[in-house]
């Protein structure tokens, strides 16, 4: 007998993070507290539980749940037939485990009845076969999520499919192994009978079946005699408990037997067998054995579009499947006794109807509750009408009632004070005093919060730390290091961008037009951003930890604040040194903390420079290098933030140095804005290779706005004059920063997302300082009216330094700043180091001058 496996003692092995787990029905109080608690306190944080719809009704009336949408997430799925696969799935950074059996969510089903479990571990990026069945039952999950969940709200959906994100070896290689085989049951696909006579090949000698449900015309088994025409068929059965009908007793060929010592031990013979199995043993071919959730019946192996069930079984080929059978006891059952007349008797008592445990009437669902409202899907509301509506707490006693129901994009929207809300676990739709519909609250906030892994836990910790006396800049910028940059097994992007035939001389002629500089997308809709760039959930997390709490520092500075962030109110009575600085801390403490920010920033902007140049050496994708350059602009924002507000930076003092700060913008402009055109990788803003959903992504918009706000801190500024006795090598600096001004104008192109992230990075202090955001737009604004009316510009050959030139021919031509002329030869700002200057006859350009940078001339020193 193969050892019982114990749930419990895998999770106490550690290094499991999320957990998936699906059932028919299921003991709700039993999850939550046996289940959940087991798996919160092994440290598995994350916690989804899917189950079938109607058994999901009934549950909510018969043993409602206290804590599902705030530990853990509860999603009904329905199907024509029944949702009906016993599934645990556990993930970790490192390992994970997968069980599929026959146990219900149940007491019964972890503890007293008789079932039928695989258990596979999957030991990270090198177990190739473990990584393939882990991936082939995801894609189960995901049809379960697209297929049959109409009416769940997307942040539930979202929160499901977050477990698989606590496992990166899933993105790993697979290697599928035909020793064991995942076979699952969809409504109107593949029939698992289908599958399973798939893997057979050859005559059947012996097919032996065990189940406690049978369909009532026994097509299962006629299907089995049928197409196998086995030499011996036979069936266990548990007398005592089965559900099959007695005319099965006259099946001819077919042997039936009790299944007393079947999947049990010397204890527990009496409890009921709930196990499910097939085995098919073959003459001429490998045998297989099959064991999961579905039972001997129509429903579950011969499944259509309008009754099949949602199954999972896991089936052996070879020698493994007799080993493994003949181990459970299922490999000799045609030895078991044979049923009695006195059995048969029992069978026929048992098929009585069973108890109808659905609550009829009463509709059942999820509904989103975020901040002060709640929303549901409106087709729940279909046919009902004049309903009120309440919160209800845990015990079912009523909070409050709803005032006016609103409808937005398809949803239902109720209004509620949030510390109702917070204390709520349904919502109850009411008719003539009589309930109609429950749905089950789900806790956005909450339910995030569990999801978070460690290294986001840790970075969270961190991050807060900053507002303190004793930031842990060392873990902070660890968590940033890891998530940003330990993406090397990541896979690269696939597209084969375009290549552009190369330059062989500085005087191009009039076909000759740069293709590479990456400001130039010039027609640019303003919409809606479609999607994130493909990144971590860490990394997602990390960019919106930082966001949010930079928002959260902006909503304070709508009222004009001091230094130490404190309102015109809260100043007064305040008794300050002018000159001081609100601290308990030592000036040799404040020094050690710069150092080490400083020494930690100093490694960040290393590693994010040379990614950068790795990027135009062609050995980095643009994709990777954006979202890291992302979360690095997000990490130096938030600790400037920092400056001047809290203790630990004294007076006069940065934790990002300017020097820092500068070498990583020149980096930026030198490599991601202008490329050689016979790179493979694209620019920056050159996207259309790359596709519209890159092009015009949530990210891209986001990495725009944080750029600009890094030439503002910088002290970037659009300086036209040249000063008196100005050396080379300034002159060189300023028509290089003239013309990185220029660029940075170009990405805006009235796409509000940039200008609204480049806002509100800016403007934390007072609003004198988006006057510098407001001369980039309007230089911005200038490049797109100019380069709508060329003709009416002046001609190439009037052109001087500091005009910007539009070529009169292409264009989607960038616009470039003027270094000179010769000439007819025009000469203009190149962004890169090895080719400062790009040369054009002056007839195929068109100059115009750049309006006064006139709002914000000083530089930043800060």
């Amino acid at each position: 007998m193969l050892p019982k496996i114990s749930l419990m003692e895998e999770l106490k092995k550690g290094g499991y993070e999320a957990s998936l787990t699906t059932t028919y029905n299921a003991y709700l109080p039993f999850y939550e507290e046996v289940v959940l608690r087991r798996l919160v306190n092994a440290g598995v944080r994350h916690n989804v539980l899917l189950m079938d719809a109607q058994q999901y009704a009934a549950s909510l009336t018969v043993h409602p749940p206290r804590l599902a949408g705030r530990q853990y997430s509860l999603l009904p799925v329905r199907v024509p037939g029944a949702f009906h696969p016993k599934l645990v799935f556990l993930t970790g950074k490192t390992k994970g485990a997968i069980l599929i059996g026959s146990h219900n969510m149940t007491l019964a089903g972890f503890g007293f009845n008789r079932e039928m479990t695989n258990l596979v571990r999957i030991q990270g990026d090198d177990d190739g076969s473990g990584i393939a069945l882990a991936q082939a039952v995801w894609t189960e999950i995901e049809y379960w999520l697209d297929a049959f969940t109409d009416g769940i709200p997307d942040h539930v959906r979202a929160m499901t499919r977050r477990v698989k994100e606590f496992a990166p070896w899933m993105n790993a290689a697979a290697l599928p192994d035909t020793r064991l085989r995942l076979l699952a049951a969809r409504p109107g696909g593949e029939s698992l009978w289908q599958q399973f006579t798939a893997l057979l090949g050859g005559e059947t000698a012996q097919i032996s079946i065990g189940g406690a449900f049978f369909d009532q015309k026994l097509n299962f088994l006629h299907r089995v005699k049928e197409e196998l025409q086995p030499g011996r068929m036979t069936v266990a059965v548990d007398p005592g408990t089965v559900q099959m009908p007695v005319r099965a007793h006259d099946l001819e060929g077919v042997s039936f037997v009790r299944a007393d010592g079947l999947g049990c031990d010397e204890n527990s013979e009496s409890r009921y067998l709930h196990a499910k199995f097939v085995l098919a043993e073959q003459t001429g071919g490998a045998s297989v054995f099959a064991s999961g959730s579905a039972n001997p019946s129509r429903p579950a192996w011969l499944a259509d579009k309008d009754s099949g069930n949602v199954e999972l079984v896991l089936a052996r080929v070879g020698d493994d499947a007799l080993l493994t059978a003949n181990a459970l006891g299922c490999g000799d059952i045609r030895n078991l006794p044979a049923l009695t007349t006195e059995d048969w008797d029992a069978i026929q008592i048992n098929q009585a109807q069973e108890k109808d445990t659905s609550s009829a009437g009463v509709r059942s669902g999820v509904a989103l509750a975020e901040d002060t409202r709640v929303l549901f899907d409106i087709s729940l509301l279909k046919a009902l009408e004049n309903l009120a509506f309440t919160l209800n707490a845990p015990d079912g006693s009523e909070i409050c009632q709803a005032g006016g129901l609103t409808v937005e994009d398809g949803f239902a929207v109720l209004d509620f004070a949030a510390r109702d809300i917070d204390k709520a676990t349904t919502l109850h739709g009411i008719i003539a005093g009589g309930v109609v519909l429950k749905l089950i609250l789900h806790h956005a906030g909450m339910v995030e919060e569990q999801a978070r892994s460690g290294t986001q836990r840790r970075f969270k910790e961190a991050l807060l730390s900053l507002d303190s006396d004793t930031p842990d800049i060392a873990l902070l910028i660890q968590c940033i290091d890891k998530i940003i940059f330990d993406e090397e097994n990541a896979p690269a992007p696939t597209q084969q961008l375009r290549k552009s035939g190369s330059r062989s001389t500085d005087q191009p002629n009039e076909s000759d037009v740069p293709e590479t500089l990456a400001i130039d997308v010039s027609e640019m809709k303003k919409r809606g951003k479609k999607r994130r760039l493909e990144h971590s959930s860490d990394f997602a997390y990390l960019l919106d930890a930082l966001i949010f709490h930079l928002r959260m520092q902006e909503e304070r500075s709508h009222e004009e604040t001091d230094r130490f962030g404190r309102t015109e109110e809260e100043q007064i009575g305040a008794d300050d040194d002018p000159d001081g600085q609100i601290t308990n801390l030592t000036s040799a403490k404040q020094a050690d903390l710069l150092r080490i920010c400083h020494s930690k920033v100093r490694t960040i902007i290393n590693r994010m420079v040379s990614q950068l140049k790795a990027l135009s050496a062609g050995t980095q994708p643009l994709t990777k290098v954006l979202v890291r350059l992302l979360g690095v602009l997000a990490v130096l924002r938030e600790l400037r933030t920092c400056d001047g507000r809290v203790a630990w930076v004294a007076k006069g003092t940065t934790t990002v140095p300017r020097d820092q700060r500068l070498r990583l913008l020149e980096a930026v402009m030198l490599n991601l804005f202008e490329r050689d055109s016979s790179m493979s990788n694209t620019s920056l803003l050159s996207l259309e290779p790359l596709g519209e959903d890159f092009r015009d992504s949530d990210d891209v918009a986001r990495l725009k706005g944080l750029l600009l706000w890094l030439a503002w801190d910088c002290g970037l500024t659009l300086n036209l004059q040249k000063p008196f006795r100005e050396n080379p090598e300034a002159g060189e600096q300023r028509l290089k920063q003239n013309a990185m001004i220029l660029a940075l104008a170009q990405i805006i192109l009235s796409d509000e997302a940039v200008i609204d992230e480049a806002r509100q990075s800016i403007g934390g202090l007072t609003s004198i300082e988006l006057d510098w955001l407001k001369d980039i737009q309007r230089l911005s604004d200038d490049c797109t009216t100019h380069r709508g009316n060329v003709s009416a510009l002046r001609q190439g050959e009037n052109a001087e330094a500091g005009d910007i030139a539009f070529h009169r021919t292409a264009q989607d031509w960038i616009v470039r700043m003027v270094a000179g002329r010769n000439g007819n030869k025009v000469s203009l700002i190149a962004l890169r180091e090895d080719k400062p200057r790009l040369v054009y006859r002056a007839e195929h350009l068109a100059v115009a001058q750049v309006a006064a940078w006139n709002s914000y001339l000083e530089v930043k020193q800060g």
